[in-house]
């Protein structure tokens, strides 16, 4: 179907027409309650302690554990945009555990590697709601835990497993099986077969997480300084950030970019970037209440190319899902992506046909940062420069996590935390360009056909199914 067709079929209207022409919904509704004070760009060398380079969740949450722990600490922060303005301001808002990881997280580290990195996730998500209770952050924080449905009967098979394996690693009060009717009791979808619950899960509203974060940090004073692109760091030490118009000079570094590592040398081979996009509804309470949604749970399905959906405090449904973008050059393909507007759209107008009168009304999108293994990494590339990606589309919990490593990396503390399975772990690295490139964009599509195509009750297409499977069988812990 042509793109204006589908468009004008699914009731899009306002800014979900011009994605990409303005700043996510939480970011915008975030400035406009609480805009902050000015961090205007650095004009001048300065020397620091610390270096934090990228204002997002890792940066933010390492500024916040070493300033904690020192208030004396000389702490920089430089972001080439404003603070929540990546990732941190447009993703969906689920701090959740990784309790459904547990068959990579066993594969890699252990049973006992495993549950220690899942116990470290769930402290993360209680430490964030007790952040905000603490500094007076109106983050929407809620925790209600995390429902997977299934929409077609390979994702039974996948709920058993996650609950399994829970089990089997001596946690089965973490994922509970649940019936067509237990799903569709706490979110009522005619497509939902069926699923898990999985008790480990708040939403948040990201942008004001994010900007709440940022004026904590600067009450401490931490210096933070936005629209700052760091175009070159020399590890020194000193470490050496070089900008455009001044330098920051520091015995510690940390870089915290996200999809942005894709051009950092030395990282750029431990992910690739893929795209993921978020429509948003207009307020509708009363049809939340019909389908039985008010508990405040977040929601997935078990397609591999996830659709992901969550209620907002005004009676919104934000629906996201994976774009078909993939790659190492971040440009306006990632943000301006109409066709993944498109694409989250339908997934939206499939599962909750009760709301088929309310329009959407804004969508927004960007690249995430996809790893080997799924999984974040966290690490030291020198004894003074430290690093944190990888997220794969689940950073609210995991990065507050690695805010808390990176601290103590940087500060040289044996902890708990530094000591966990995915600190400093070796990892698989992407093929070189071009490969890397043209390997994520023809997988990331084949991916979406294949989940399609099985949603549907169709056979999958040979071609698409064979190219899905085909990073399982190089060994990365990606596709189905």
């Amino acid at each position: 179907m042509p793109l204006a067709s589908s468009i004008a079929k699914l009731n899009l209207e306002d800014d979900a027409l011009t994605p990409g022409a303005q700043r996510s919904w939480w970011l915008r509704e975030a400035l406009h309650t609480e805009p902050g004070a000015e961090c205007p760009p650095l004009q001048k060398n300065l020397n620091a302690d610390v270096l934090i380079i990228g204002g997002g969740f890792t940066g933010l949450w390492t500024a916040h554990y070493l300033s904690s722990a020192n208030p004396n600490l000389g702490i920089v922060v430089l972001e080439q945009d404003i603070c929540g303005g990546g990732p941190s301001g447009r993703n969906g808002g689920f701090a959740s555990g990784w309790w459904d990881e547990l068959d990579s997280l066993v594969a890699l580290y252990g049973p006992e590697g495993a549950v220690r990195a899942c116990r470290a996730i769930s402290q993360s998500i209680s430490s964030i709601g007790e952040f905000c209770s603490s500094n007076g952050i109106d983050a929407w924080y809620r925790k209600a835990g995390y429902l997977y449905a299934a929409t077609a009967p390979q994702h039974l098979q996948v709920c058993a497993g996650m609950v399994d394996t829970a089990r089997e690693v001596g946690a089965p009060e973490e994922m509970s099986p649940l019936s067509a009717g237990d799903v569709r009791a706490r979110c009522d979808s005619p497509a939902f077969r069926g699923g898990a619950f999985m008790r480990d899960g708040a939403s948040v509203h990201p942008a004001r997480l994010a900007r709440g974060l940022r004026r904590v940090l600067l009450e401490r004073g931490v210096t933070i300084h936005e629209g700052t692109r760091v175009e070159r760091l020399g590890y020194g030490p000193p470490a050496t950030a070089v900008t455009a118009t001044g330098e920051v000079r520091a015995g510690q570094a940390v870089i915290a970019v996200n999809a942005w590592a894709t051009g950092w040398p030395a990282l750029s081979r431990r992910l690739v970037a893929w795209s993921s996009y978020i429509v948003l509804t207009a307020p509708a309470p009363e049809l939340l209440d019909a389908i039985h949604w008010t508990g405040g749970e977040l929601v997935s399905d078990l397609r591999t190319s996830v659709r992901y959906f969550r209620t907002t405090r005004d009676g919104r449904i934000a629906f996201g899902g994976g774009g078909g973008r993939a790659g190492t050059s971040i440009g306006e393909s990632f943000t301006r992506d109409m066709r993944a507007v498109v694409e989250a759209a339908e997934g939206f107008r499939l599962l909750f046909p009760t709301f088929a009168d309310i329009p959407i009304v804004d969508a927004w999108g960007g690249p995430i940062d996809v790893s080997p293994t799924h999984l974040p990494a966290v690490g030291s590339l020198r004894p003074n420069v430290h690093y944190a990606l990888g997220y794969t589309g689940n950073g609210v919990a995991p990065s507050n996590l690695a805010g808390r490593v990176l601290a103590d990396l940087v500060t040289g503390t044996d902890s708990d935390e530094v000591r966990l399975p995915m600190v400093n772990s070796p990892s698989r690295t992407f093929p070189p360009q071009p490969l890397r490139t043209l390997g994520a964009a023809v997988v990331r599509r084949a991916i979406i056909a294949k989940d399609t195509a099985e949603e549907q009750g169709r056979r999958p297409n040979a071609l698409a199914n064979a190219i899905a499977r085909m990073p399982r069988r190089l060994g990365y812990m990606l596709g189905p």
